[in-house]
């Protein structure tokens, strides 16, 4: 038993727990005073009760100074937020808010606004009643004003970026998402409705012809490791309906070991810039061409000349021979070959006058719709593969031209569709409408521009091969051909008509798509448009009137013809313009319109739009070959209802009668 050691006095155990717990205070409290963090404690009147030497450094003011005060007459604490605090406070006193982080703008002793994050936690007594709150605050003002710079810096980089007219955007390869710093729809002009978050079904935004490009720009930067650069068209076009340009320059971002990660890059829309190239070629292109057709108009014109008086002689002698050849004699029939030549000869100088720009005129006030109907019977009988469709609007401006002319650019015009549709056969378009030509407008469809003005136009277009970039550059040079037996002087001769005239010509082709020419022939300014040279109707009106507005002849003519069984008095126009002229026209006693949806220049919602202005209980059907409705504009009125094309006469005559 005398080996055994004596037990442990209760005294000596209780000194060791106050000595350990003693030694744990010591070093809470050494590390609550030397932390980074400001360390305030709240007892349950939440009053402080510790206030640590960061919190000291943070706000300046001592513990003695604060110790005891209410939350709420600390001077730390801004009045706006004395409020947060009352309910943060209230909910943590009630057990629904024992933990809680919140960044607050603080004031110091002198003066400063520091901005503090703060972490507060409520400790609860056993009867579950508040006992204590300790918070514990970082200053994070570098931090938020580091953000604040940051959020200002990447503003004014939008703002440049939307004014420049700039997309910057962030493909992550791994990942394939990307962020962008402008909407997509926005940028482009896409439908608003799409999915762009994922850079594969944003592609949809470019046009699909330039697909390709895009694709090829990128793979490339990743392979080759170069620089990406591309440019290419947007699917949607801009408010004029010409294209929008876009043009992409960045990098590839790559990791450690050189595999690709990221494509960081910036797309502008460069419309305006290639608008001006393309005016400048067209400018460039125009200048060459003036100076090419005026040197060789002067040689044309000059050898024209000469030639005529050679034959001038040559078939005054043949004539002068014929008189002392006896009848009957075999001289008579190389006299008959000799004239015979000289007359083609002489209208191949004829020709080339006409290039040259000397051919005589009378430059009379004609209807060019009258002239282009009197002549459609030429038009009409060659060659007999071709229909010929005739859409002449009888409304237009006078033209001060020489009928003969006209007739020779008409009749050279149709011979070359007529050529062109030879092989397969098609369908040979004359129209006739009238177009403003704005000033500074400078299409690169153009062969000879006009001058800004008031024009009525000449269209011819047929369904024929189209011709290729390098022949539509010389179409209209003299003695250029691409047909065996031709001379290459009727289009020649059209160009230098048109010239002397003041006029303009269009050219839209390309291969195996057809080709359309349009004459632009100046309208008389002080002329009004001549009354309408339409087929005899009638002259007694059998009832009320009808508005018939349609781009197509035997549209026009069959829809008439329905409205004209049901006791209505046709009015017909070929184009909106016409269409509204009329109704100006006749007003109120027009009790019905019928309009095409889909015209050219103006569609049929814009006159719908424009007759509501003023009719707004006028009945009205909108026909059209179009299935989708959503080409119409809504807001027009409970009298107008659509009728869907090819229509028959008994589906208009019925919502004929429930309109009216």
């Amino acid at each position: 038993m005398a080996d055994l050691p004596a037990p442990a006095h209760p005294s000596d155990s209780r000194a060791t727990t106050e000595a350990q717990l003693r030694s744990a205070e010591q070093r809470l409290a050494f590390h609550v005073e030397n932390t980074p963090l400001a360390v305030i404690e709240w007892d349950h009147e939440v009053r402080v009760t510790r206030w640590n030497a960061q919190a000291e450094r943070m706000f300046g003011w001592a513990a003695q100074e604060v110790i005891g005060k209410s939350l709420y007459e600390c001077p730390f604490v801004l009045e706006e937020n004395i409020e947060l605090a009352r309910r943060m406070m209230k909910e943590a006193a009630t057990g629904g808010l024992p933990r809680s982080t919140v960044t607050t703008a603080n004031r110091t002793k002198d003066g400063r606004v520091v901005w503090c994050e703060w972490y507060n936690s409520t400790r609860y007594d056993d009867a579950g009643r508040m006992a204590s709150t300790l918070s514990l605050g970082l200053d994070v003002s570098d931090r938020r004003a580091s953000a604040e710079a940051l959020a200002l810096s990447q503003a004014r980089l939008l703002a440049a970026l939307d004014g420049a007219q700039m997309l910057a955007w962030d493909l992550d390869l791994i990942t394939n998402r990307w962020e962008t710093t402008l909407g997509i729809p926005d940028f482009y002009g896409a439908d608003p409705g799409g999915d762009y978050s994922n850079p594969e079904l944003a592609l949809q935004v470019v046009h699909p012809d330039d697909l390709p490009i895009v694709l090829e720009g990128r793979r490339r930067a990743i392979e080759a490791d170069v620089p990406m650069a591309y440019e290419f068209r947007g699917r949607a076009p801009a408010a004029d309906g010409l294209p929008r340009w876009f043009s992409t320059r960045g990098r590839v971002l790559r990791d450690a070991a050189g595999a690709p990660v990221r494509i960081v890059a910036v797309t502008s829309d460069v419309t305006a810039r290639k608008r001006s190239e393309e005016e400048r070629e067209v400018l460039n292109r125009q200048l060459q061409d003036a100076q090419r057709w005026e040197s060789l108009g002067v040689l044309a014109g000059g050898v024209a000349h000469d030639f005529n008086n050679i034959l001038t002689v040559v078939l005054g002698s043949a004539g002068l021979a014929r008189r002392g050849v006896a009848p009957g004699s075999p001289t008579l029939g190389y006299l008959d070959q000799i004239e015979q030549a000289c007359r083609r000869a002489a209208d191949v100088c004829r020709q080339m006058l006409a290039y040259a720009g000397r051919a005589q005129g009378s430059g009379a006030r004609t209807q060019l719709s009258a002239l282009v109907r009197e002549s459609a019977r030429r038009c009409s009988t060659r060659p007999p593969h071709a229909t010929v469709r005739l859409d002449l609007n009888d409304r237009l401006p006078a033209v001060a031209v020489d009928p003969a002319q006209v007739r020779q650019v008409l009749i050279n015009l149709a011979t070359n569709a007529a050529e062109a549709t030879a092989e397969k056969g098609g369908e040979i378009l004359v129209r006739t409408h009238a177009d403003e030509v704005a000033d500074g407008e400078s299409d690169s469809g153009f062969q000879l521009a006009p001058a800004p003005g008031r024009y009525v136009l000449l269209t011819v277009a047929d369904t024929g091969s189209g011709m290729a970039p390098d022949v539509r550059a010389r179409m209209f040079d003299p003695f250029f051909t691409t047909r065996f037996p031709g001379r290459g002087l009727g289009l020649a001769a059209v160009l230098g008509i048109v010239r002397a005239h003041k006029g303009g010509i269009r050219v839209e082709t390309a291969p195996n798509r057809g080709t359309a020419v349009t004459v632009y022939w100046p309208a008389c300014a002080s002329d009004a448009p001549p009354a309408p040279a339409l087929a005899p109707r009638p002259a007694p009106r059998k009832g009320p009137l009808a508005l018939v507005i349609d781009d197509e002849m035997f549209v026009r003519e069959v829809t008439a013809s329905t409205l004209e069984e049901m006791g209505f008095t046709a009015l017909l126009a070929a184009d909106g313009p016409s269409g509204l002229s009329v109704f100006r026209e006749h007003g109120e006693a027009i009790k019905l319109a019928v309009i095409d949806v889909m015209m050219p220049g103006m569609t049929g919602d814009q006159v719908l739009e424009e007759l509501r202005g003023t009719a707004p209980a006028l009945p009205v059907v909108l026909v059209s070959g179009f299935t989708d409705r959503r080409v119409l504009k809504v807001g027009f009125g409970t009298r107008t209802e659509f009728l869907q094309k090819p229509f028959h006469p008994e589906d208009l005559m019925a919502i004929v009668r429930r309109l009216t």
